[in-house]
């Protein structure tokens, strides 16, 4: 590989998954800047999901390329930044192929994160985007200490900023539409676009390392959820909350039972953060400005809704 293309590769952590495969989209965009060489991070680069994902956005310059890599496997990850300009990666509370039953089986996800920070410390990185999420003990007070997929990328992205020169974070609203959500119906939550705006966040923050961006849309509440699903759709939908602890059982059963009180809270410190802040009451209203510099607007939920076409279950 030249030096100029070496300038241009990104590698995409997780290119398979909703944010991932974002990225990807973006980066090979002309929308973005670049042109970028994009090496997509999957687990099997010969699996239906990396083998569609190589179809669906395969440019005709061939700009697109599959790599073998695993976040818990740090040679692997060497092996797959060596050589690229910049990574953009993220971690799941999610282990492949395994129920987390223990609180401290959570903590896999700062694993996989400073096996990332290595590997990318080791091939001399230019630049790491990272999809995080801000800190909920310190934003409520100390009164929820159990959020711990939250508290984890934060734990991750404190390590990035002190071992790597350069670094962004990008924070998106954590979780997908649920109009069944545990809030009351006229409480202001946050909405973004995983897939498409952190994409574009993406591939446009790579000349303000250092610093955080919140790719957020505007907020809204369930109820007005519901009342634009209609809108768009024409199809009746109401907001009917389920409790706490429902919630939390239908989590747990993508991760495993240890994250059913981690949802729980969430949910719960949610409920009642301040609506004076943003993002999970963790940051001021004038963070969610930031973007401007970048140019860029994330998307609302009407937005997503007519892009995505999305019409309910």
């Amino acid at each position: 590989m030249s030096s100029t293309q070496s300038q241009q590769t990104i590698v995409v952590v997780g290119a398979t998954g909703i944010q991932g495969s974002g990225v990807v989209r973006a980066l090979l965009s002309d929308k973005y800047g670049g042109p970028w060489l994009v090496r997509a991070l999957t687990q099997d680069p010969s699996s239906g999901k990396a083998q569609k994902l190589l179809s669906e956005y395969q440019t005709t310059d061939n700009r697109l390329s599959l790599v073998s890599g695993h976040v818990y496997d740090e040679t692997s990850l060497r092996s797959a930044f060596m050589g690229a300009h910049g990574v953009f990666a993220m971690t799941s509370e999610r282990y492949p192929g395994k129920v987390i039953t223990e609180e401290e089986e959570l903590k896999h996800e700062i694993d996989a994160g400073r096996n990332i920070i290595s590997a990318a410390k080791e091939c001399c990185i230019k630049h790491l985007v990272f999809s995080s999420l801000p800190d909920t003990v310190k934003a409520s007070d100390g009164q929820f200490k159990r959020i711990h997929h939250m508290n984890n990328k934060h734990t991750i992205e404190q390590l990035a900023r002190k071992e790597l020169d350069g670094f962004t974070s990008l924070i998106p609203e954590d979780g997908v539409v649920q109009f069944c959500m545990p809030l009351p119906g006229n409480k202001m939550v946050q909405w973004t676009d995983p897939a498409h705006d952190m994409g574009a966040f993406s591939a446009s923050v790579e000349k303000t390392k250092g610093k955080t961006y919140l790719a957020l849309g505007p907020r809204i509440t369930p109820e007005g959820m519901a009342k634009a699903f209609t809108r768009i759709t024409g199809k009746p939908a109401v907001h009917s909350p389920i409790s706490f602890e429902e919630f939390g059982h239908l989590s747990s059963a993508l991760v495993g039972p240890a994250f059913k009180e981690d949802a729980i809270e969430m949910m719960q410190w949610a409920a009642i953060a301040p609506t004076d802040k943003t993002c999970y009451g963790a940051f001021e209203l004038e963070a969610e400005q930031s973007s401007e510099e970048l140019g860029l607007t994330a998307s609302s939920f009407e937005d997503w809704l007519r892009r995505s076409g999305w019409t309910g279950p």
